[in-house]
């Protein structure tokens, strides 16, 4: 997909079949054919968002044609949590980051991410064999992802049991938090294009992971500041497992 003018420069090629570029203040998410239905998605989660108390960042131009689309947002100020040195303040403000998503009122989200819908995502995955490695546990790895998968299944009954429905991020990973990195304030949240009413474990299992292997520090002082006392671990190991599942 062509942007329209110059000036634009190469930040990252995404996760699925996207492009960033930036402009300035601009920020130009791209796509091909294929991928238009996901950017689209994802530009209805950001104009929702941008509508609440979460800082986030705002769409500004929507392009669509032949070629693909092209979602143009504004910048977010701050720097990613994931570029940002481990502290105690800056985990207790990425725990305060996360509740304030999770305590936007659910019945004003017209998103949902439903277990079954992102089994179901999984699976599709799983049978295209087309399970992304890099997002699996090193001891993920080294099963099969069919038995992977069947897994997930047999936990799902316990989860969908035990699960809270909140308002989700959907990929709450430390680049999609930013912050002051002087006040280590936090100043928004982006790419939320899995966004939707969901169990608060799937936003919780995918920070304690990244706070595990990107800053090797123990998730208890983000779990006692976001105000869980003794999180449960199998929702937490079976949303890290599933989501993982889904990256194909």
């Amino acid at each position: 997909m062509e942007l329209p003018g110059g000036g634009w420069e190469l930040v990252k090629a995404g996760e699925s079949a996207t492009s960033v570029h930036r402009r300035g203040a601009v920020f130009a998410k791209t796509c091909g054919p294929d991928g238009v239905a996901e950017l689209l998605a994802e530009r209805d989660r950001a104009e929702w968002l941008a509508s609440t108390s979460v800082p986030g960042a705002r769409v500004l131009d929507w392009i669509e044609s032949a070629e693909g689309a092209a979602l143009l947002t504004s910048a977010v100020p701050g720097v990613t949590a994931g570029d940002l040195p481990w502290s105690e303040k800056l985990v207790a403000s990425l725990a305060r980051a996360v509740r304030a998503v999770h305590e936007l009122p659910v019945e004003s989200c017209p998103f949902e991410r439903r277990l079954v819908d992102v089994v179901a995502q999984a699976e599709d995955v799983v049978r295209r064999g087309a399970v992304n490695p890099d997002f699996l546990t090193d001891d993920a790895r080294l099963v099969a992802p069919e038995e992977l998968l069947a897994r997930v299944r047999a936990a799902l009954p316990a989860v969908q049991a035990a699960q809270e429905l909140v308002v989700c991020h959907g990929d709450a990973c430390l680049p999609n938090f930013l912050f002051d990195p002087d006040t280590l304030e936090w100043t928004g949240t982006i790419d939320v294009g899995r966004l939707g009413v969901a169990d608060r474990y799937s936003d919780l299992a995918l920070v304690k992971a990244q706070l595990e292997d990107e800053w090797s520090v123990d998730a208890a002082a983000f779990f006692a500041a976001y105000g869980v006392v003794e999180p449960d671990a199998e929702r937490l190991a079976f949303h890290l497992l599933l989501d993982a599942l889904t990256w194909g």
